[in-house]
């Protein structure tokens, strides 16, 4: 069994960050579970460009606003609290947070994460989950 207070990853290569971004690595590749959770935090103001071309991610959103957009076809998601959106097929998107709250989003990888990745240029994850 697997037990993590998310007090005790906090400031350790699980805690990732980049710009306009928080995500806490709670279950990652070494935990053995075969998928990765996160509690992530888009920030206000932020625009995150994404596209996880080796991963596929579900998002629940716990708290804040934002939209989601999908590049392929221009479909625009509101996600509020109790929404969850899941990418398909590794579709490139856009999150935008909506105010001055963050979006607050717990979000499951798969494959899993290493746990210290950092979004590439292209927006994504490495394969072998490097940054």
């Amino acid at each position: 069994m697997i037990v993590v207070d998310k007090q005790t990853l906090q400031g350790t290569a699980r805690d990732a960050s980049g710009p306009g971004w928080t995500s806490l690595r709670l279950l990652v590749k070494s935990d053995g579970m075969g998928f990765s959770m996160t509690e992530t935090h888009v920030l206000p103001g932020a625009v995150l460009d994404l596209e996880y071309k080796h991963h596929i991610e579900a998002c629940f959103c716990i708290g804040g606003e934002g939209v989601v957009t999908e590049y392929a076809t221009g479909a625009e998601h509101r996600i509020t609290a109790g929404v969850l959106y899941a990418p398909d097929a590794n579709d490139a998107h856009q999150v935008r947070v909506v105010g001055d709250v963050p979006l607050h989003l717990i979000c499951v990888f798969s494959p899993a994460l290493q746990g210290d990745e950092v979004h590439g240029p292209d927006g994504g994850y490495a394969a072998d989950g490097s940054g």
